[in-house]
């Protein structure tokens, strides 16, 4: 039965619920009831792309364009984009689905989940949005700075014949098809630059041999080497400034790749130039060359890295890395701060009994082999794997990690209540919860450690079985894999199977995998995901590598320590009308009227807080950062010491910097004596003119602020020129080494499988 030619839903509009669809060859959906396939025409409605036009344009009231509500969408087009929906009985908006609508215009089209998003992103709409966005490039209050290559020359505009067309697509699929490569290299920057050139070699000398144009393998692989001394030189020269004024900061680490196992010491840096601009790029990614990984050899590799580019002196640099011990033990002379999303990570991992240490993977794994290897019969073999599902978590919680490494400038809080924080934590034994094994975990809590371990195989068997386009074709989301090393990967897991939960276990009992979702709750999943929502929010605000994220540390710690003690705390930070509480999985969590804390869930909460105090400590650098955020000036949350504490340590740095401008026939002209009075960690000489205090209790215009506090400095270099010269120096400090983790990342697609006779060296 053929409807029309174009994309069509036809839904039924009686009383009765069951149904029967039927599919045609034109893509036309009909809905008819199953007690009566002979619905009149006056009980359906039936649903084009025009009809949708038309009433979304004509009846605003009953039809409306609902936005996609998904997360980490790429496409451009969901910013113009959006489902439409048809007002129900209940006075609720249901979406039509199978459809996209414009939100300016309306034009509606075919959409599936599936389906790609290229036909949308040709609408009009979008490229006027997009337009829009190139011009904005180049206009207003900010300046951005671009990649190399996004900036193209005006050429002139033609249309070729058809013929010339076909024969270039022709040419292009081949080449596609025979070297076997990605559809989406014809659209790389690269690519179409150098192409351009080609046409304007080829405009100026007429036609030519391309031999004599283009060039060989081994010119180009001899020529990196050219073009790379070109680039160390030219960056050489940009850090000169920052060097000399302290405002650079080093984040190495090292790498393995998976093919030929050879190390590299891979390098990051942050720094503020000298008009107040953050910075952040790839240092290097060598090969590890030295004979061990020793803390003394790490050193000396670190040396070799920073020697091309003048960065000698380590007294004048900073360090941030993670806390593995060779590492540490590298560093230890030097002004380091450790990596904080890397500690959250650890903290986690030993709250949930995911940290296994190598000796005890080792000795499960024999052990599972060896009885595997002796028993032959099916069921106890099965009892095996059950056993083994369960037993994925580790048996002790401690991690891999030095306990003993403190912060290299940590803050001496005198006014801490040590008692406030055992109340805070109730029976919950600080002392204890880094050596507590998993038997000896309460029961409910042990359960919502086992239900995470089984959304793990849960998704892990649909991913391999080729389940998610089954899932998503019924209305989910593909569900997420996660890994041990990053923890938000396994927040996005639990709340992916939450958004697909009916679609996952509907698939399932299609495929008689029911018996997958035993033990999976979704109501525990929501409380599951509720109680890391707050670090889900931490971990992506302090990943960022393109502006200051040190001054974050203080508040989202202080914001975690205010969350976690208390249910009625967690609940206030996500409740609908908090700044905190986003996305349409918050919004179904808060659907419940009535929410009674799991027991599990209350146990697991006080041992995350019991965790982070015991397992990471402020720095004073942490303070100060925020302290120079003007925003955060006042330290709100801190006691009276920590304000103390920090005031005298950038009083000391202020010191240090008016001593290289002093004239030494007359220092008392600048300096009072010493202040003597308070901590002796950091005692300082008091400048007469106090430019802390004048900034401290100065007016600002809130609404002048942003969020990088890097603006305020660079506008009032002379009104505090001590101070600015400071601010930098603690905002080009990153809260995390994210930005070498997604360096290794990048590496991992250079060196692949078809890559491997690559020189490391190149």
């Amino acid at each position: 039965m053929f409807l029309n030619n174009s994309p069509s839903f036809v839904e039924n509009t009686s009383d009765q619920s069951d149904s029967i669809r039927l599919t045609t060859p034109s893509s036309s959906i009909i809905i008819l009831s199953s007690t009566s396939t002979a619905a009149s025409s006056s009980n359906i409605v039936k649903f084009t792309t025009e009809r949708i036009t038309r009433l979304l344009k004509n009846d605003s009231l009953n039809y409306k364009v609902i936005k996609n509500s998904k997360t980490n969408l790429s496409s451009s087009c969901w910013e113009v984009f959006g489902f439409p929906s048809k007002k129900t009985n209940t006075q609720e908006f249901e979406i039509i689905p199978k459809f996209a609508s414009c939100e300016s215009c309306f034009q509606t089209y075919a959409y599936k989940p599936y389906s790609g998003t290229k036909i949308l992103n040709s609408h009009s709409c979008v490229q006027k949005l997009l337009n829009k966005d190139k011009e904005g490039l180049s206009t207003g209050d900010k300046v951005i700075q671009m990649k190399l290559g996004t900036v193209m020359k005006c050429y002139k505009q033609i249309q070729l014949p058809q013929r010339d067309i076909n024969l270039i697509k022709n040419l292009t699929s081949k080449w596609l098809c025979q070297d076997m490569r990605a559809f989406s290299i014809v659209e790389d920057t690269g690519l179409r630059n150098l192409l351009q050139e080609f046409i304007i070699l080829g405009a100026r000398y007429g036609e030519i041999d391309l031999k004599n144009v283009f060039l060989g393998a081994d010119v180009c692989s001899k020529h990196i080497y050219e073009l790379a001394d070109e680039y160390r030189t030219i960056l050489k020269g940009i850090l000169k400034e920052p060097y000399e004024n302290r405002c650079i900061c080093i984040c190495p680490d090292l790498w393995s790749d998976p093919y030929k196992q050879i190390s590299y010491m891979g390098i990051s840096i942050s720094f503020v130039d000298e008009d107040c601009n953050y910075k952040s790029l790839d240092l290097c990614c060598r090969p590890y060359m030295e004979s061990d990984h020793s803390g003394a050899n790490i050193l000396v590799s670190i040396q070799k890295c920073l020697m091309p580019f003048d960065l000698i002196d380590f007294d004048q640099l900073h360090f941030v890395s993670d806390r593995g011990a060779n590492l540490v033990r590298a560093l230890r002379n030097y002004d380091t701060l450790f990596c904080y999303p890397h500690r959250f990570n650890n903290i986690l991992k030993c709250a949930f009994f995911q940290s296994k240490s190598n000796k005890e993977q080792q000795t499960k794994t024999s052990t599972t082999l060896a009885r595997t290897s002796l028993i032959s019969n099916t069921t106890v073999t099965n009892e095996i794997d059950q056993e083994n599902e369960d037993n994925v978590y580790s048996s002790s919680s401690t991690d891999d990690e030095d306990d003993k490494i403190e912060p290299t400038l940590p803050i001496n809080n005198k006014l801490v209540n040590k008692k406030q924080v055992a109340i805070k934590t109730n029976d919950v034994n600080n002392n204890n919860q880094r050596k507590m094994k998993f038997e000896d975990l309460n029961l409910a809590a042990q359960e919502i450690i086992k239900t995470v371990t089984r959304c793990k195989k849960l998704v892990e068997f649909v991913k391999r079985s080729g389940f998610n386009k089954d899932i998503q074709s019924f209305g989910g989301v593909a569900l997420q894999q996660s890994t041990v090393v990053r923890w938000l990967s396994l927040i996005n897991l639990l709340e992916s199977i939450v958004r697909s939960y009916k679609a996952t276990k509907r698939v399932l009992i299609n495929r008689k995998q029911q018996m997958k979702l035993k033990g999976i709750d979704e109501e525990a999943l929501k409380q599951i995901i509720r109680l890391l929502r707050p670090f889900k929010q931490v971990l992506k605000i302090i990943q960022t590598t393109n502006a200051p994220s040190l001054y974050m540390v203080l508040i989202c710690t202080h914001m975690l320590r205010k969350t976690l003690p208390s249910f009625d705390e967690l609940m206030n930070y996500h409740s609908p009308s908090s700044t905190n509480s986003s996305s349409d999985i918050e919004n179904d969590i808060h659907e419940e009227i009535d929410i009674t804390e799991n027991e599990g869930i209350k146990i697991l909460r006080m041992r995350i807080l019991a965790l982070l105090n015991l397992m990471f400590e402020l720095d004073i650098r942490h303070y100060c950062a925020t302290l120079l955020h003007p925003r955060y000036r006042q330290l709100k949350g801190c006691t009276k010491d920590e304000h103390e504490q920090t005031y005298k340590y950038i009083r000391k740095r202020m010191s240090e910097i008016i001593k290289q401008y002093e004239d030494d026939s007359d220092p008392e002209r600048c300096f009072d004596e010493c202040d003597t009075s308070g901590s002796e960690d950091y005692a300082f000489i008091t400048p007469k003119a106090d430019e802390l205090s004048r900034y401290l209790s100065m007016d600002i215009d809130k609404s002048s602020l942003t969020d990088n506090p890097l603006d305020f400095w660079r506008k009032n270099q002379s009104v505090f020129p001590i101070l600015s010269k400071i601010a930098p120096q603690m905002h080009c400090i990153p809260a995390s080494s994210a930005a070498v983790e997604r360096q290794f990342s990048g590496a991992g697609f250079v060196i692949n499988e078809r890559r491997t006779a690559l020189d490391p060296e190149q």
